[in-house]
């Protein structure tokens, strides 16, 4: 069955397309399920920060209405979820908590964007940026905590502190190892990210971020993938032939890769 549950609308600042223009793609293509997952706000501590790869928080609503409009006109065609990606930041999840918990948002999926928060020098914070892969290192950590509390039904592009390191080292495949063990642990699914593909051998450095390394080591664990599309554009999810030979890649490596979100079938 074709799912995705990694969906972007234009309130990030960085996607396109109106949230019917993705529905009317997933129905064309042949998708069961369809999940909105945009970058969830944040209600920052600093006065006057806005973040400029995010909604805001007086937009929230609006995403969940539009959304609960669109699944009623859909029903008989498309299994709509509402969900958002969401990072780690500690001090913040109470109130992410609780607009959730108003709003009846189903589920967040976990993308370890920032060390800490946006709020300080993004670029420099920003995991997925450097060649360091003492930086990995520091990512493992974060997503493992963040994986502990229970709040993320997935981790999204697991590897994505991979994008610009050239060198696997020692340091690179721990962090590996250590997001690996974890999942496995906890029984949390793997996203093999689609739109990392696209990033491969760009002039700024970036060598993507699904890489095979990550998912050869993945395959010593007994972890889940669940395939996910990141589409900021509706044409993002006309991947059907790509995603299914990469399905075939993982289940080559003896990986089982779900169709659904356990909870969310």
């Amino acid at each position: 069955m074709l799912t995705n549950y990694h969906t972007h609308t234009t309130r990030c600042g960085h996607a396109e397309g109106t949230e019917e223009e993705y529905i009317l793609t997933a129905l064309r293509c042949g998708y069961k399920v369809l999940g909105f997952s945009d970058h969830t706000p944040w209600a920052y501590a600093t006065p006057g920060f806005v973040s400029r790869i995010r909604m805001l928080p007086s937009q929230l609503d609006d995403y969940v209405l539009t959304l609960r409009g669109l699944r009623e006109k859909y029903a008989d065609k498309l299994h709509i979820r509402i969900g958002l990606e969401a990072e780690y930041f500690p001090a913040y999840l109470g109130w992410l908590r609780e607009e959730m918990e108003r709003l009846g948002i189903e589920y967040l999926i976990l993308g370890c964007h920032y060390d800490t928060t946006d709020e300080q020098d993004a670029r420099a914070s920003r995991f997925g940026g450097s060649t360091s892969t003492a930086h990995g290192r520091r990512y493992a950590e974060q997503v493992v905590e963040a994986l502990e509390t229970g709040l993320y039904r997935y981790l999204a592009h697991p590897d994505l502190f991979l994008n610009r390191v050239t060198a696997f080292d020692a340091d690179a495949e721990k962090a590996c190892r250590d997001i690996c063990a974890a999942a496995a642990r906890l029984d949390i699914p793997l996203e093999y990210n689609m739109a990392g593909l696209t990033l491969q051998d760009r002039p700024d450095g970036s060598l993507g971020y699904t890489r095979d390394e990550f998912w050869r080591i993945a395959a010593e664990y007994p972890v889940k993938a669940i395939m996910g599309c990141d589409a900021h554009a509706p044409s993002e999810l006309d991947l059907v032939p790509a995603i299914e030979e990469k399905k075939a890649f993982l289940h080559s490596l003896g990986i089982p890769v779900l169709d659904t979100l356990p909870g969310l079938e």
